[in-house]
């Protein structure tokens, strides 16, 4: 167990850290009989780490949010984005009079932490692209989870992030994004998968800037906008991906887990996010995922179940489009129902007022098993399997994405005005 070097700044600990309070909780003892499983001795962090991880919340990103404020501050916002890409390009070096700012934002870009290991940061990545467009579903329902803790939905209700018409086309940006930034070498400089970490970093500083100021933005209670907390919980769910689609077929080993992880800590590093702790064993992973579960008390209410409902009906068929596209959409959506009801927890489903599928459906993710460990044990003992596997896993995604964008560049870009 590591604790990275925490900020200079020592904030309080905004009150919506409900931890402490919540470790008596019917929840926690629920959560302490399942996770307790995986672990030898304490479930719980010493209340040390707790205490720095809940600080975390009123933590954000200095150095791109001193970058965006100097670019508002000295007239240049409109170029912020262009000087950023210019450096990402050809280095800091080829920006003729860098900001400062910017100059020291590209310096922890380009110094490489002592903890990061190339060869599991790739092997990681294998790791992630093995799941395929399985994550790409994942990860969108298991956000419902979050969507019910207001920290987590306001940011996205404020800007009209993942709500309404919005949904889908900023959820098919997040996958590109998980494309861009597993693809082998992809966070190496020059690489797709590090421009497009940092243009996100930056883009969340902008958002940051726009939710911080509004009124119904209590930083007291809540800690700063899109958080060192509330990313790292973003970076939990990889863990969760990897032991809840263990249901369905998938098994990677602990050593892969781990590389995984690894995988994502580097994308956190290059996105602003260096928690106050982040775990080295799959047992503190499990911790961490008992601590970040009982850390907050649901907030469900309108917002929240917007956004759930907006998740499931995005993926659902327009008059604009075909008759035979409508009906692969048709298609999609039911499938995202059922993974939806599969893995969500029962409580999240009926917060967010879901439709219910019939109940034959409910057990239809089953239906990758099978596959699924075909494949596992093919890229275990077949030579050369996993390299078949491999590349059959990144063209599947890959044309994913082209059929859902025919081919439309991600934008990456924060919202001009928020929507209330």
């Amino acid at each position: 167990m590591t604790t990275t070097r925490p900020s200079v700044v020592t904030p309080e600990v905004p009150s919506s850290f409900r931890y402490f309070a919540n470790r008596g909780s019917k929840r926690s003892q629920q959560l302490m009989s399942v996770f307790g499983r995986f672990v030898s001795g304490p479930l719980a962090l010493p209340d040390e780490v707790a205490t720095e991880l809940g600080r975390d919340r009123a933590r954000a990103d200095p150095l791109s949010d001193a970058y965006i404020s100097a670019a508002f501050d000295g007239g240049y916002a409109r170029d912020a984005r262009r000087l950023m890409d210019r450096a990402l390009e050809h280095g800091i070096a080829a920006v003729p009079d860098a900001p400062a700012e910017l100059v020291a934002l590209f310096e922890h870009l380009d110094t490489e932490p002592a903890w990061l290991d190339w060869d599991r940061v790739e092997r990681g990545a294998a790791v992630f692209r093995r799941y395929a467009v399985d994550a790409f579903y994942y990860f969108g329902l298991i956000s419902l989870e979050g969507y019910r803790f207001e920290m987590i939905y306001k940011p996205l209700v404020l800007t009209g992030s993942y709500t309404g018409g919005t949904a889908f086309g900023r959820y098919l940006e997040t996958c590109r994004f998980w494309i861009d930034t597993s693809e082998p070498g992809a966070l190496r400089q020059g690489g797709a998968g590090r421009k497009t970490a940092v243009t996100i970093r930056v883009m969340h500083s902008m958002i940051r800037r726009r939710v911080g100021g509004h009124r119904e933005w209590d930083a007291e209670r809540l800690g700063a906008p899109l958080s060192q907390n509330a990313q790292f919980g973003t970076i939990l769910t990889s863990f969760l991906l990897n032991e809840h689609t263990k249901l369905i077929g998938y098994w990677p080993s602990n050593d892969e887990i781990l590389d995984h992880m690894h995988f994502w800590r580097y994308i956190g590093y290059l996105m602003g996010v260096e928690p106050a702790f982040y775990p080295e064993t799959v047992e503190d992973w499990w911790r961490l995922s008992y601590l970040m579960l009982i850390a907050d008390d649901p907030s469900d209410g309108p917002d929240s179940r917007m956004l759930a409902q907006s998740f499931v009906a995005a993926f659902g068929p327009s008059d604009e489009i075909s008759k035979a596209d409508r009906a692969r959409k048709a298609a999609e959506q039911r499938t995202v129902r059922d993974w939806t009801r599969f893995f969500l927890t029962e409580e999240t489903f009926t917060a967010g007022e879901l439709a219910v599928p019939p109940a034959w459906r409910r057990l239809l993710p089953l239906r990758g098993l099978l596959p699924n460990l075909r494949n596992e044990l093919g890229r275990r003992f077949v030579p050369g399997y996993a390299d078949r596997l491999d590349q059959r896993k990144r063209t599947q995604r890959a044309a994913w994405l082209e059929q859902h964008t025919a081919g439309r560049p991600a934008r990456f870009s924060p919202v001009e005005k928020l929507a209330r």
